[in-house]
């Protein structure tokens, strides 16, 4: 570990992602704002670029617009993990809506899964993707029993296999003794999330969709049989529109904000430690995540095996990266003792969205297409969402989305201030060990 004072490895970090050190935002030189296009998409992150790129693909007209830098936000700031899991368990599903609508709704999520393994093979994107395996840890020994009959549950109604480790056996995929025991489910992925989004920008670049960084969007409404969006470099009018700007939503379609709750994650990457205490303190190499409803999640840097990513703190409103840094290290000690004082290199922060209802949504609203509200599950559900509206807005047969059109549900007097994100949290994490 580096000589310096404690503080300093951890408030002079570097406030850009680690995931833009291999994969640096692009700078894309915007060609003029035409006056009308076929489709237009507001944000670039997965969603955006990967309905762009389908849209493209089948011979549309398509214009991406991104108020920063394509891909800036979450999609190149989350953790890269790749599941197939909800906020609402399986049983939380049957117990309310029945087995017929947890199997659908699960169902998809291995669809939504399953697409970012295809994308990446069909569109040959190097981004360290790896079928690892997620371990997932139980922070008490109720947890691990709720743990346990939740994924009996997915196996005897969807085959989905898993292991559970008492806590006696967990060292063999992580060396803590912060838990009581978990899960494997060996077929769970991880990818880097700055090369996936790279990826996914060359290919829709490539089917011809245009990238306008930026330009920002400040309204949309329907005129007639097109809509017309006023941004900061002019007015434009297209057939279709699709928002696609989840945790960034802002005010530009008012009816999609009111529906969205903007919270920001936080994670850190450590310093280069040797590669025998990583693959120590991590042995099972797999993608770690609690089973707390505000978890901490822990990895290898996908493209470097002596770099530990941490993340947790999800819903604090503290823009001072330093403080959160320190409070995350502190946390990542909580787990391994022996990183109690290690050096950060980065720590950062993105902005993500929820829901109401926890579940995320697709739909149309007076005309205009809209998909977000991830709700924790942003690498599938955004590659998913993005394939899915692609096949609404070509009118395209498909199965339809589980979660397509359902009621999206707002509060009385809420206009997109999460002011109450830090209480609700607490509130909602109030079991957690």
């Amino acid at each position: 570990m580096s000589e310096v004072p404690d503080g300093a490895l951890v408030v002079d970090a570097h406030h850009d992602p680690y995931w833009w050190r291999a994969a640096p935002r692009p700078h894309i030189d915007a060609p003029p704002l035409p006056a009308k296009t076929d489709v237009a998409i507001v944000g670039s992150g997965f969603t955006g670029i990967v309905a762009a790129l389908h849209l493209a693909r089948a011979g549309r007209q398509v214009l991406v617009l991104e108020a920063g830098v394509a891909g800036e936000g979450a999609s190149s700031r989350n953790a890269g993990y790749v599941g197939r899991t909800l906020k609402h368990g399986f049983g939380d599903i049957m117990r309310t809506d029945g087995l017929k609508r947890a199997v659908r709704v699960y169902r998809e999520m291995r669809s939504a899964f399953d697409s970012v393994l295809e994308t990446v093979a069909d569109e040959g994107i190097n981004c360290d993707l790896r079928r690892q395996g997620r371990f997932i840890m139980a922070a008490t020994p109720t947890q691990y029993d709720d743990l346990a009959r939740e994924l009996e549950l997915r196996w005897r109604h969807l085959g989905d296999a898993f292991s559970m480790l008492s806590h006696a056996e967990q060292s063999v995929e992580i060396d803590t003794q912060r838990y009581y025991g978990g899960a494997v489910i060996a077929d769970h992925g991880g990818l880097h999330p700055g090369k996936y989004h790279l990826g996914l920008l060359a290919a829709a670049r490539g089917q011809g969709a245009a990238i306008h960084d930026g330009t920002t969007v400040t309204s949309i409404g329907r005129d007639g049989d097109e809509i017309e969006l006023a941004t900061s470099r002019g007015r434009l009018r297209a057939r279709q529109v699709l928002v696609a700007t989840n945790g960034y939503s802002g005010n530009a379609f008012p009816w999609l904000a009111r529906r969205l709750i903007p919270f920001d994650a936080y994670m850190i990457a450590t310093e280069r430690l040797p590669e025998a205490q990583v693959a120590h303190l991590l042995p099972g190499d797999r993608t770690f995540i609690d089973w707390n409803f505000n978890v901490d999640f822990v990895r290898c840097a996908p493209d470097d095996p002596r770099r530990i990513v941490f993340g947790g703190l999800t819903g604090e409103r503290n823009r001072d990266l330093g403080q959160m840094a320190m409070r995350l290290r502190q946390r990542l000690g909580r787990i391994f003792p022996a990183l109690a004082a290690v050096g950060i290199d980065n720590a950062w922060t993105g902005r993500c969205a929820g829901t109401f209802d926890l579940y995320p949504h697709i739909g149309c609203h007076d005309g205009i297409h809209y998909a977000a509200g991830y709700c924790f599950a942003g690498v599938p559900m955004g590659t998913w969402f993005g394939i899915k509206v692609a096949e609404r807005m070509l009118a395209r047969k498909a199965e339809p989305s589980a979660f397509a059109d359902r009621p999206f549900a707002t509060v009385p007097l809420y206009r997109g201030n999460p002011w109450f994100v830090p209480l609700a949290m607490r509130w909602l994490s109030r079991k957690d060990g």
